[in-house]
This record gives C-alpha cells, structure tokens and sequence, in this order.
C-alpha cells in the first residue's frame, strides 16, 4: 500500500514538472495621436507652466508680434494670458478662445475641444480669484471690526480704572 502511494505521488510530482508554464500575458498598446497640432499645444503649455512671470510676458509680447497663424495663434496667447492668473489676462485668454471657437476653418475645428475645455477653466479661475477677493475683504473688514472693538474695549476699561471710589 505504502509503495502504491509512494508511486503515485511521485507520478504526479512528474506530471506537475512536465507540463509547460503558461504563457504571459500579451498586452497591446493602444497609440492615441492627437489631430491639428494638439500634441503640440499640450507640450507648449507644458513649457509655459515653468515660465516665471517675467518669461511669461515676453513670450506674450513674442507672440503679439507675430502676425496670422490664426487658430494655433490664438490658443497659445490664450494659454500664455492663462498662467499669469490676472483676472483682466483670463478675460482676453477667454477672448482669445472665443475667436478660436467662432472660427469655421479646419484647423480651428480640430483646436475647438481644447479650447472649449480652456474656456471653462478660465471661468472657472475667474470665480475662484473673485471668490478669494471677496474672502480676503471680509477678511480685513472683520480684523478692522476686531480692532475698533478691542480699542473700544481698552478705552472702557480705562475709564473704568479713573472712576473714584474704584479699587485698585
């Protein structure tokens, strides 16, 4: 009996050796390209993105120097006005976008998603700049509030300190 299941194990420990590993999984690689110079956009405003405030205007000015390019032009005014986060530079970027998706020529409607998507972004950096503004007025006039209080204060307890019969 021993010897049966001494066989049998080892029958099977060479079965176990013999059969052949399974084959690794093949994955394919889906390449997405991108239409009208979009990959292009995308590496430019990751280079702006490292730009000082200083870099960021003569690339503007750069820009504003050229003349035609239509579309490709305006998306990279409207990404420049973008980083420097003034609200008057986040409105001409909107503008800029705005030109972009009113346009009819090919190139425009290939750069129309992105700009779209860049329009909403910048209203919506608009609303949050305005937002942070009016916080950071409510802000100040409760610390003036605060102060008027804390000196109104001050001058009570003085007073309260030069009334006779008071102990000191």
């Amino acid at each position: 009996m021993k010897s049966r299941l001494l066989l049998l194990l080892l029958s099977l420990l060479l079965a176990a050796c013999a059969t052949p590993a399974p084959e690794a999984p093949t994955t394919t690689v889906k390449l997405v390209t991108t239409v009208g110079g979009m990959d292009d956009l995308l590496a430019y405003h990751q280079s702006l993105r490292r730009l000082s405030p200083q870099e960021l205007g003569r690339e503007l000015q750069a820009l504003n120097a050229r003349h035609g390019g239509g579309a490709m032009l305006a998306m990279q005014k409207a990404m420049v006005l973008g980083l420097t986060h003034d609200a008057g530079d986040l409105t001409r970027a909107q503008a800029q976008l705005g030109s972009v998706l009113s346009a009819t020529d090919s190139d425009a409607a290939a750069l129309k998603p992105l700009a779209q998507l860049l329009v909403s972004n910048y209203a919506e950096m608009r609303r949050l700049n305005d937002n942070a503004d009016k916080a950071s007025q409510q802000a100040r006039d409760s610390q003036r509030r605060l102060d008027q209080l804390s000196e109104k204060l001050e001058a009570l307890k003085n007073i309260e300190r030069t009334l006779p019969g008071q102990p000191k």
